[in-house]
């Protein structure tokens, strides 16, 4: 996978991907979702941020009770334990 983005300057950049470096980001993103979920606040959340609402409205759909941890985090942990990493 090729990517192009500006960082903190104005030029240019363009990196290719390999199959194995994208297998290890969705590893580490999967990690790192695991632990926002096991870590964050959802309860008396007044001003929670967009993707956060995602989440909560996500967990409301399935009647999940996001303000749970024990709940939230099982639901999650379920589904990330069995989600396949497609860069295999």
């Amino acid at each position: 996978m090729k990517i192009q983005f500006k960082g903190h300057s104005q030029t240019d950049r363009e990196v290719e991907l390999s199959q194995q470096e994208l297998h290890t980001l969705f590893e580490i993103m999967r990690r790192e979702f695991k632990e926002h979920i096991t870590y964050a606040r959802f309860r008396d959340c007044y001003s929670p941020t967009a993707t956060e609402k995602s989440i909560i409205d996500f967990c409301n759909s399935h009647n999940v009770d996001c303000e749970y941890d024990r709940d939230r985090v099982a639901f999650f942990s379920a589904i990330l334990n069995d989600l396949k990493n497609p860069y295999q």
